[in-house]
């Protein structure tokens, strides 16, 4: 589990590139520690059984995941920054799968927004396992 909060530095124009460039600056994480435990495979070259990696996503903004799963042109995205993109080679390699939460499931948001009270609460016993 990596968790941050932090301004983003670029100004977007909407909300799926705003979310897309939070799961893309999300993977900056994730990504060295895949490939970290992809080079350990190779240096330990034993028989072993090799750790089976995997990377859970979870976005609550349809289009950002739209965008982030299927590598297609959008005439309405095209103007997102090559360098968000990284991380869709892992995506088609499915070393990082991307799922769809509904908004009122996203445990993060306990963290990055000034929630209702009912909300709250309702998150923090999802998040403490309660």
């Amino acid at each position: 589990l990596i968790w941050v909060s932090k301004l983003q530095a670029e100004i977007s124009l909407s909300t799926v590139e705003a979310e897309y460039i939070a799961l893309s600056q999300s993977m900056r994480d994730v990504i060295p520690l895949i490939e970290q435990i992809d080079e350990m495979d190779t240096i330990f070259n034993d028989d072993s059984p090799k750790p089976i990696l995997h990377c859970k996503l979870f976005e609550d903004n349809n289009g950002a995941l739209e965008l982030a799963t299927s590598p297609r042109y959008r005439p309405r995205t095209k103007h997102i920054s090559i360098k968000y993109h990284h991380f869709t080679e892992y995506v088609k390699l499915k070393k990082v799968s991307i799922h769809a939460i509904d908004t009122r499931e996203q445990i993060a948001d306990i963290f990055t927004k000034g929630l209702p009270t009912v909300t709250y609460e309702y998150l923090r016993k999802k998040l403490m396992g309660w």
